[in-house]
């Protein structure tokens, strides 16, 4: 796993901020920089970036079994998930969201929160009409790599029943 890890981090980041040859599971735009996750399925890894295409202020990457993802819990007026990438003690939760009433037009909104422990530092929403898709495929990964999600706990698991 760390030569894994080491590997991914000697890439160049400016490959990994347009997904090249990598699955692009969601991006938007946050002002002029780009916020974009990316999977990369030969070596089960997510990538997250964010900052000026082609040149990204920060670069993290998690596997696809550690990948800290929220699916929708099924209830409430929206359909929301979010993932969340670690670093030096901060999170990087990104968020999409959809009303779940067809007479509101708001369409997909989304975004990222920033916490530095419980502390959150700033919440940055993506620019109207730019995020690419919601985080629901991240599920599908997930449940593929073999991984269950247990609602009782709230957490993912190696089996469900």
């Amino acid at each position: 796993m760390r030569a894994l890890l080491l590997t991914l981090a000697l890439l160049p980041s400016a490959a990994l901020a347009d997904c090249g040859a990598d699955t692009e599971i969601f991006s938007c735009q946050i002002g002029k920089k780009q916020l974009q996750i990316c999977f990369d399925d030969r070596a089960d890894v997510f990538a997250y970036t964010f900052g000026r295409k082609g040149k990204p202020d920060l670069s993290l990457w998690e596997t696809t079994p550690d990948l800290d993802f929220q699916p929708w819990p099924g209830v409430g007026s929206a359909i929301w998930e979010n993932v969340t990438f670690y670093n030096d003690g901060h999170s990087y939760e990104v968020w999409t969201s959809v009303q779940r009433d067809p007479e509101d037009q708001s369409g997909l909104s989304a975004g990222v929160t920033v916490r530095q422990g419980e502390t959150t530092l700033t919440t940055l929403t993506c620019n109207p009409g730019s995020a690419s898709q919601s985080l629901d495929v991240i599920y599908d990964v997930k449940v593929a790599y073999g991984q269950c999600w247990s609602f009782a706990d709230q957490a993912w698991a190696w089996s469900c029943d």
